[in-house]
């Protein structure tokens, strides 16, 4: 069973949270009622939201990567607050590809741009 929210915020950014129960594990059906799923759903949601990033926190290292391709200053990304993953993943496009991102603090919201 999987389970998708959905949030638009009033300038039009989607926000999506995802959340599944894994049912590899022998008698795992049944054992989390429906209603228990949307709670975590709506709690993954409502973190992200808190963050207060444009993307979800999984995805700020893939969105690194392909940050790096584009040429020059031409990229830019508004994230919440940086991963351990998304930290590391910003040390390796600069010492494999030579590209140093500028991280810059949103104090209005906490915030990276």
């Amino acid at each position: 069973m999987t389970m998708h929210l959905t949030d638009q915020s009033m300038e039009g950014h989607v926000l999506v949270a995802k959340t599944s129960l894994n049912v590899s594990s022998s008698g795992a059906r049944g054992k989390m009622l429906s209603e228990d799923l949307g709670q975590k759903a709506a709690a993954l949601l409502l973190e992200e939201i808190r963050r207060g990033g444009c993307i979800d926190t999984g995805m700020q290292s893939l969105a690194f990567v392909l940050m790096s391709l584009c040429p020059g200053d031409v990229a830019r990304v508004r994230v919440g607050t940086l991963s351990k993953y998304s930290i590391e993943a910003l040390r390796l496009i600069k010492e494999m590809v030579r590209i140093e991102f500028k991280v810059v603090p949103d104090e209005e919201i906490f915030s990276s741009v």
